[in-house]
């Protein structure tokens, strides 16, 4: 089924209505839609160009959204309305994106909707803060639900940050090796080649290699231009595809090192997302449903899909998560202190602070490792590189002695 972007008045509220609608076709998207007492007014096939996809609009980050989480947590426990708190969010937010949406969700709270209905319908938030709000306004403590989300996002987004900043030295090295590659083939080896001639001494194997790739890179840059685009595109769209995807995600968690640190990170948001939801009232089959979403592993869903399948014939956590390849043993030892003593909430939100310590270090580790390996990396290529080009020179220099 396709997905389409309605714009609607609410029949009862007399409201104007944006929003997203899975359907076969426009005439039942319309059947859909009146049938919510919603008369269409503009519905469009949803599609690259005016999708919050499009590369002309901008980006939701978590970051935003756990901006809006802190804005509104503070109004309500202020004693601010939430459809009034959702307005001034959406009048102060910068991102034109997400002030959009709010404008959206405040129309429809303003108009009956609940906040987690207006939230789901939108499709912007993560299913965990959808989840949460409900689980709030069932309860009553909106407020003290949203600061917890507060908590649960500033703790991913600690993590996220730390590993990137981790990874991002060996890339803007390797990016600068490459540059100083083709700068060598392209500009110091074509030179070279005319002192060669002039020495007349025999090119060995390794400096005929060198070249060859310097010809290739003069001789044929767009091909060269084309390779890298082609490989960077590959690149970044490669996990669109399940079957790359599971691969890849299968390779992070063995690889040395980054495995390890792949490992205690998916541990930590499991438990920090479990802690919190369970915390929250939430059922555990249905945490479970949603820390299964947002592990962003393959290989940890499909875990998750199998403590599903245990716990619905009645089993403890423990014994769901027992086969797992990714927990290491003092999770499920804590697990099943937790289960024992009733505290299974408290205990997961321990187990969240011990591996969050633990992903620190292990990021500290790596960047302590990555430097010199780096190091060793760029000395071997462009010292490669030069040696391969002055070898000749040298034997030249050792037959006229």
């Amino acid at each position: 089924m396709d997905t389409y972007l309605y714009v609607a008045r609410d029949l009862l509220t007399q409201n104007k209505v944006k929003g997203e609608i899975e359907g076969e076709n426009e005439e039942k998207v319309r059947k859909v839609l009146m049938d919510k007492n919603l008369y269409p007014q503009s519905i469009k096939r949803k599609n690259a160009l005016n999708s919050d996809l499009s590369l002309f609009k901008q980006k939701i980050k978590l970051s935003d959204i756990n901006f809006f989480c802190k804005q509104l947590a503070a109004m309500i426990q202020a004693g601010i309305s939430i459809a009034k708190g959702i307005e001034i969010c959406g009048q102060q937010c910068t991102n034109k994106t997400l002030k959009a949406h709010l404008e959206n969700i405040h129309e429809a709270v303003s108009g009956g909707k609940t906040f987690s209905q207006a939230a789901e319908d939108e499709k912007i938030f993560p299913s965990i803060l959808v989840s949460l709000i409900e689980s709030g306004e069932a309860s009553g403590n909106l407020d003290e639900v949203m600061r917890r989300s507060v908590e649960h996002f500033d703790n991913q987004l600690g993590i996220q940050k730390k590993i990137k900043k981790a990874l991002t030295y060996p890339v803007v090295v390797l990016c600068m090796v490459v540059v100083v590659v083709i700068i060598l083939m392209i500009k110091v080896v074509p030179a070279f080649l005319g002192l060669l001639r002039d020495t007349g001494a025999p090119i060995p194997l390794p400096t005929k290699i060198v070249i060859a790739i310097s010809n290739f890179c003069v001789n044929y840059w767009q091909i060269l231009l084309l390779i890298i685009v082609v490989i960077t595109l590959a690149i970044m769209n490669m996990k669109k595809v399940d079957s790359i995807r599971r691969g890849l995600d299968r390779l992070s968690l063995r690889l040395p090192i980054f495995g390890e640190l792949n490992k205690k990170s998916l541990s930590s948001t499991f438990s920090s997302t479990m802690s919190m939801l369970v915390e929250s009232g939430i059922p555990m089959l249905q945490a479970m449903e949603i820390t299964k979403r947002v592990m962003g592993n393959a290989v940890a869903e499909e875990e998750m899909n199998q403590a599903i399948e245990i716990l619905k014939q009645g089993n403890s956590l423990l014994d769901a998560i027992r086969g797992s390849t990714i927990f290491p043993p003092i999770l499920l030892s804590m697990v099943s202190i937790g289960e024992e003593s009733g505290a299974l909430d408290e205990m997961l939100v321990k187990i969240s602070v011990y591996f969050k310590e633990e992903v620190d270090l292990a990021v500290d580790n790596m960047t302590t490792l990555i430097e010199p390996a780096m190091i060793l990396i760029v000395g071997v290529i462009v010292g490669g590189i030069m040696a391969a080009i002055m070898l000749p020179t040298f034997s030249a220099a050792t037959a006229a002695m």
